[in-house]
C-alpha cells in the first residue's frame, strides 16, 4: 500500500470508520586498492573489520547503476521496497516490518542526510543520489551506531564525492539516451568542471546533471502514454582551500530534485473481493502496463543542502570540524479513491454515497518539510609512530530536525476531477522537532603486528516534541489543536571488532555492535487524544567475516556470516478503542535476522574478469506480533532469502590506443513477502511474491583515454519481475502492482579533459 494513504485510514479507524569518464574497465572488486572512510578514517577496504562493499566510480559507470535499485545487484544484503520515485524503503540484513522509521541512514561525505526521527516517514526517505562523478558508494552492513548515531541500526550508506582537485585543470561530460520497449525515449546530459587557483592551493569543481527515465505506463481511463516517467536534476559545487600544509576546508553545495507525473502503480488482478481467497492469478496485469485513475499521483522531491568541513593537522593528531546545513521538501498527490475501506466498498464509493450524494475522487496531498542542521567535532590520531600501540577518535555530535507533515484529503466531483466538493474530507499539520547530542570514542589496540582489537562506545540523548493541528470537516469534526506531546530517552551504543591478518592480503574479524532506533511521541486523534509514546527499538550484530586476494591478486574472496537480534520492534499497527481500531506507532516483540553474504571475483586472464556477488537472508519474527496481524515465524518483508549476481566483464586493447569493452549481468531475486496487515478482511497480508532475473549488458570503445561510446541494455529478457503488491486500490475493485521496467536500451557518449 502507498504509505500516504495510511493517515487516511488511520484517521477513518479513529473517527470510528471500518554520478570523470574513466577507463570503465577498471571496475573491481580488487580490496587491495580501494580506500573507504566507513570508520571515520581512510583505509585499505582489505583491512577493515566489518562487512562493507564499496562500488567504486568505475563500477557504477560500467554497471549504469543511477540509483539505490540498481545498488541492490551489486551489494550483498541490500534490498529496497521501490513503491515510485519519491518512496523508497532501503533494507540491509533483512531489517524490516514496514515500520515508519528508518533502520538504515544515509551521508554524503560527513553530511547526515536521512530522518532520524519517525514522525514524518522517515522510512521511505531515503536520499537516493544520482552516482555521476562520485567516488564511490559504501555500503556498511550492520549496526553503525557508535560512529553514525540513531537510525543506523540497520547500517548505512555512503555516498562519497570526488573533491576538488588543485593540481589541475579538468572536464568530462556524459550524453546519451534512453529507450524503454514499449514506451518512450529521453535523453541524458551530466558534466564536471574542475578549476585549480591560488597557486595551486584551492580549487572549484562543479557537477551539474539532467536526466530522464523513459515511461511505459499507460492510463486506461484518460488515455495518457507513458505517464510514469521520471525526471531528475542536479548541481553539486565544491571549493577546497588549503591554506596551510595543516589546514584544510571544504565548502559544498548541492541540490537535487526528482519530479514524477504519476506513480509506478500497474493494475493487476488483485484479490479486492477475496482477500481471504485469493485467485491463482492475482499478479496477472490486466491488459500489459495500465494505470487507472482520474486524479494524478505526483512526486515532487527537493533537497539541498550546504556543508562546511574543516581539517586542522597537528601533527600527531587531526580536529575535524563538520557542518552542515539541509533542507526537503517532498510533495506527494494521490487518489485513494479505490482504496478499500472494506471487500467491495472504496473511498470513493463511500464518500460518495454517504456523505456528498454523487460520484466524487478522493484526493490526497502531502507535504514533507525537513530541516536538518548538523555539527560534528572529532579529533583522531594520524599515522601511529613505530611502536605505538593506539589508533583513536574521540567526537561529540549535534543534529536537530524541523519536520512539518501536512496532509490533506478533499473530495472532487468524478465528472469533472476540477471541481472540489465541499466540505474536506479533512487536514492533518503536524510541526515535530527531533534533536539529538552525543559522545563518542573509538580506540583499536594493536596487541601485535597482526593482531588488534577495535572497541568503541556512544551514548544519545534524544528530545523530541510535536503538535497536532486537525482540520475540518468530515473525519475529524471541527478544527482541534492538541497540546505538545514530549518525549526524551538516553541510550548507548558499543561496537568491539577484533581482527588477525593471518598474512599481507588475508584477514580475519569477528564483530559485534549495537545500534538503535529512537523512539517518539504519537499523534494523538479524536478517538485517542492522548496516546502513548512508543520505544526505541535496538539491534545486536554478530558477525564473522574472511578477506583475501590470492594469485598475484587474481582472485579475492570477500565472505561474512551474521546474525542479528532485533528486540522491541517498532510497528505501526492498530489498537482498539471504544470508538475503534486506531493505528499507532508501537513496540511489538522480537525478530532476528541471520544469513551469508559473499563477495567473489576472478580475473580469468588479463581480458576477462568473472565476479560472483550475493547474500542469503533468514528474517523471521521471534515471537507473535498482535498490531501487525503477524506471528512467530512468519519472515520480514520485503527481504529475498536469496539475491545474488553474476557480472562477467572482458576488455580488448584493439588498434591504437583503442580497447574494446564488454560485459554482462545476471541477477536473481528470491522470494520475498509483502507487509504484514492487522486488517487481513480488507488488505491481504503477507503475500509471497515469485522470484524473478534480470540481464543487463554493455559493450563499447574507449578511444585513447579521452573517449568512450557505448550500447547497453537492461532487462534484455523483459523479465516481469513483481516489487509490490496490493490486493486492491484500482479501480473496478482490482489490485495494484509494480514490476520491473521494461527492457531498456541506451546508447552513451562521454569526453574528457
Amino acid at each position: 500500500m502507498n504509505l500516504s494513504t495510511t493517515p487516511l485510514r488511520i484517521a477513518l479507524l479513529a473517527a470510528g470508520l471500518p554520478f570523470t569518464v574513466s577507463s570503465v574497465y577498471a571496475a573491481s572488486n580488487d580490496v587491495d586498492e580501494v580506500v573507504v572512510t566507513a570508520t571515520k578514517r581512510e583505509e585499505l577496504l582489505k583491512d577493515v573489520a566489518m562487512s562493507i562493499t564499496a562500488v567504486t566510480a568505475a563500477d557504477l559507470e560500467l554497471r549504469h547503476d543511477s540509483g539505490l535499485l540498481d545498488l541492490t545487484e551489486q551489494v550483498p544484503g541490500l534490498a529496497v521496497q521501490a513503491v515510485d520515485a519519491g518512496k523508497t524503503r532501503v533494507i540491509i540484513r533483512g531489517q524490516n516490518v514496514g515500520s515508519v522509521g528508518a533502520t538504515v541512514a544515509t551521508t554524503v561525505d560527513d553530511v547526515p542526510f536521512f530522518m532520524s526521527s519517525a514522525q514524518s516517514n522517515g522510512a521511505f526517505f531515503s536520499a537516493n543520489i544520482d552516482s555521476f562523478d562520485l567516488a564511490r558508494v559504501e555500503v556498511l552492513r550492520g549496526p553503525q551506531g557508535t560512529l553514525y548515531g540513531a537510525s543506523a541500526e540497520g547500517g548505512l550508506i555512503k555516498y562519497v564525492t570526488n573533491k576538488p582537485d588543485p593540481s589541475s585543470l579538468s572536464g568530462a561530460i556524459r550524453v546519451g539516451m534512453l529507450s524503454t520497449s514499449a514506451g518512450d525515449s529521453k535523453p541524458f546530459a551530466k558534466g564536471m568542471f574542475n578549476v585549480p587557483f591560488w597557486d595551486g592551493k584551492a580549487a572549484v569543481r562543479v557537477v551539474a546533471f539532467s536526466s530522464e527515465t523513459p515511461g511505459y505506463i499507460d492510463d486506461a481511463v484518460t488515455g495518457a502514454k507513458n505517464i510514469n516517467g521520471v525526471k531528475v536534476q542536479g548541481l553539486r559545487a565544491s571549493m577546497l582551500a588549503n591554506p596551510t600544509d595543516a589546514l584544510s576546508i571544504r565548502a559544498t553545495y548541492f541540490n537535487q530534485t526528482i519530479r514524477a507525473d504519476e506513480n509506478n502503480d500497474v493494475e493487476i488482478v488483485g484479490a479486492a473481493l477475496t482477500p481471504a481467497a485469493p485467485p491463482p492469478n492475482k499478479f496477472d496485469r490486466i491488459n500489459g502496463m495500465k494505470h487507472s485513475t482520474l486524479w494524478p499521483t505526483n512526486t515532487d522531491m527537493r533537497m539541498q543542502v550546504g556543508a562546511l568541513t574543516m581539517d586542522y593537522d597537528f601533527g600527531d593528531m587531526t580536529l575535524t570540524s563538520a557542518t552542515s546545513y539541509g533542507e526537503n521538501a517532498n510533495t506527494y498527490t494521490s487518489d485513494i479513491s479505490a482504496l478499500n475501506l472494506a471487500p467491495g466498498l472504496n473511498y470513493g464509493d463511500f464518500f460518495g454515497a454517504v456523505v456528498y450524494g454523487q460520484p466524487v475522487v478522493v484526493a490526497g496531498r502531502q507535504t514533507n518539510f525537513v530541516h536538518k542542521l548538523n555539527q560534528e567535532l572529532r579529533l583522531a590520531s594520524n599515522d601511529r609512530a613505530e611502536g605505538a600501540k593506539f589508533d583513536w577518535q574521540v567526537g561529540a555530535f549535534f543534529t536537530r530536525e524541523q519536520v512539518m507533515l501536512d496532509q490533506r484529503y478533499t473530495a472532487r466531483s468524478a465528472a469533472n476531477v476540477s471541481t472540489v466538493v465541499d466540505p474536506p474530507i479533512g487536514t492533518g499539520i503536524i510541526p515535530a522537532s527531533y534533536k539529538e547530542k552525543s559522545v563518542f570514542a573509538d580506540v583499536t589496540y594493536h596487541l601485535t603486528d597482526r593482531f588488534d582489537v577495535e572497541v568503541g562506545g556512544r551514548t544519545t540523548k534524544v528530545d523530541q516534541w510535536s503538535q497536532v493541528s486537525l482540520g475540518c470537516c468530515i473525519v475529524y469534526g471541527p478544527g482541534t489543536v492538541y497540546p505538545k506531546f514530549v518525549s526524551s530517552e538516553n541510550k548507548t551504543t558499543w561496537s568491539l571488532a577484533p581482527r588477525f591478518r593471518l598474512s599481507e592480503n588475508t584477514l580475519l574479524y569477528a564483530r559485534v555492535a549495537t545500534g538503535f532506533r529512537p523512539g517518539g511521541p504519537n499523534f494523538p486523534t479524536p478517538a485517542l487524544p492522548t496516546p502513548p509514546t512508543f520505544l526505541p527499538d535496538s539491534t545486536t550484530n554478530y558477525e564473522v567475516g574472511f578477506r583475501t586476494t590470492m594469485l598475484d591478486g587474481r582472485v579475492s574472496i570477500d565472505v561474512a556470516a551474521f546474525k542479528i537480534d532485533w528486540k522491541d520492534v517498532q510497528i505501526l499497527g492498530l489498537v482498539p478503542t471504544e470508538n475503534g481500531p486506531i493505528g499507532i506507532n508501537g513496540n511489538s516483540g522480537s525478530a532476528r535476522s541471520q544469513g551469508l553474504e559473499w563477495n567473489l571475483s576472478w580475473r580469468i586472464t588479463d581480458n576477462l574478469r568473472v565476479g560472483y556477488v550475493g547474500g542469503y537472508t533468514d528474517a523471521k519474527l521471534q515471537e507473535d506480533a498482535a498490531g501487525l496481524g503477524a506471528f512467530k515465524g512468519d519472515e520480514l518483508p520485503y527481504v529475498p532469502n536469496m539475491a545474488s549476481t553474476l557480472n562477467v566483464d572482458y576488455k580488448r586493447p584493439l588498434v591504437d590506443g583503442t580497447n574494446l569493452f564488454a560485459g554482462l549481468s545476471w541477477s536473481n531475486v528470491g522470494k520475498r513477502y509483502t507487509d504484514f496487515s492487522p486488517s487481513a478482511d480488507v488488505s491481504e497480508p503477507h503475500v509471497k511474491l515469485p522470484t524473478y532475473s534480470t540481464i543487463n549488458a554493455q559493450i563499447g570503445f574507449e578511444i585513447g583515454d579521452k573517449y568512450t561510446v557505448e550500447l547497453f541494455g537492461q532487462n534484455l529478457t523483459n523479465e516481469v519481475g513483481v516489487l509490490t503488491y496490493t490486493n486492491n486500490g484500482s479501480r473496478l475493485q482490482r489490485g495494484t502492482g509494480v514490476f520491473t521496467a521494461p527492457r531498456t536500451i541506451g546508447v552513451q557518449f562521454g569526453a574528457k579533459f
